[in-house]
């Protein structure tokens, strides 16, 4: 029975940046796929900050990036704040078979189409994993396996974090320009989330949204019935749905011989319900602090506690989006017309991500009704 120092649960980006980062410290690492290949199973918008890439250590060659954006934020009286900063609409499946193919070729295993079923123990101790078709052992267990994850699961981890449910159709014939992606915000449009177009090229378009309460798909038709002058001429080529975890970090992220990582521990900005580049940090603080773990033979709960300090400038973007997301969440579409009167494309990228908030709260003080109802509200929470 062949053994590892290191075993990943999952090939996301999460996983695979664990991976690589692991055999690169020098530990014996495995990655297992339940899939059969290394791909985006999951709906994604697709859509990344050039800075993605360099924390991924991937080149944004053409074919994993599909299309370069600048992004607009629209209120819902139509008005619209254009974000300066560009990004990239990406291939996903690209952008993770590179992440899995660096991970190989740090001196990563990889092993695909056999699902995880419960961590392996011995002597009441984390051991590795079983699957259907062996043992696979190891002094670490890395599990970016997902929200609904196993290897959480069988270690009685508590990693349950609030969901928001997703919704999005792949489609063609849509009407706007193919390098500015949209987001739409109102509780008409979407309670508790927003809406989204995201160019994939000139023909191909992700628009998607996600909503609390409610439909994500009803809130999606009734958005594309609502605006023919994007979509009077657009057809569907594919659909799909997911949850995406928006509560912040898990409560239970690491345990002897475990640490989770991506939408298994919540590593997501909660406001924009982005995890690609917060899992790819996460996973590759994950990867160092298992590696030395296991090498070293101390894989205790205490030493893992490294992880929340090599993380710890997400953790604070992660904890400041949420409080943010939380104040929003109540504030009326009125409101959100008033804002777009005010906020710069900074104040709104510092929002959404949890970034230097007390630039824009000291702007909002300025303006009573708002400074009331978010100003105080954002300085109080945190």
């Amino acid at each position: 029975m062949d053994k590892w120092d290191v075993i990943v649960v999952g090939s996301g980006p999460a996983g695979a940046a664990a991976a690589k980062t692991s055999a690169e410290k020098g530990a014996k690492t495995l990655i297992i796929e339940a899939k059969p290949e290394i791909k985006a199973w999951k709906p994604c918008g697709e859509g990344v900050s050039k800075e993605t890439f360099r924390t991924a250590g991937i080149d944004p060659e053409p074919g994993i990036v599909s299309n370069e954006l600048n992004m607009r934020v629209y209120a819902p009286n139509g008005r619209y704040v254009e974000i300066g900063q560009t990004g990239y609409a990406i291939n996903k499946d690209l952008f993770l078979l590179e992440l899995a193919r660096k991970a190989v070729e740090a001196g990563s295993d990889l092993v695909v189409g056999e699902p995880v079923e419960s961590v392996y123990f011995r002597d009441g101790k984390v051991s590795g994993v079983k699957t259907a078709r062996s043992i696979y052992e190891a002094k670490v267990v890395i599990g970016a396996d997902g929200y609904n994850s196993v290897v959480a699961k069988s270690c009685g981890m508590d990693n349950k974090t609030e969901l928001i449910p997703t919704y999005q159709y792949k489609m063609t014939g849509v009407k706007i320009d193919h390098h500015s992606g949209h987001i739409f915000l109102g509780n008409n449009t979407a309670p508790g989330g927003y809406a989204w177009i995201f160019p994939k090229s000139e023909k191909i378009f992700n628009v998607g949204i996600g909503v609390r309460p409610g439909s994500p798909k009803l809130y999606l038709d009734k958005f594309i019935k609502e605006h023919p002058e994007y979509f009077s001429s657009a057809k569907i080529l594919g659909a799909g749905g997911a949850p995406v975890p928006i509560g912040g970090l898990a409560k239970e992220i690491v345990k002897d011989g475990v640490i989770l990582v991506g939408d298994a521990a919540g590593t997501v900005i909660p406001f924009t319900g982005a995890g690609i580049h917060s899992s790819i940090a996460a996973g590759k603080a994950a990867g160092e602090v298992a590696a030395e773990a296991a090498l070293s033979g101390q894989v205790s709960k205490e030493n893992f506690k490294n992880f929340f300090l090599k993380y710890e400038p997400w953790i604070k973007r992660i904890n400041d989006s949420l409080r943010a997301m939380r104040v929003f969440e109540k504030v009326t579409d009125d409101e959100f017309n008033q804002l777009a009167e005010i906020l710069t494309d900074e104040d709104i990228i510092n929002l959404a991500n949890g970034i230097n908030m007390r630039k824009t709260v000291q702007k909002l003080l300025g303006h009573p009704i708002l400074a009331v109802k978010i100003a105080h509200k954002l300085l109080t929470s945190g």
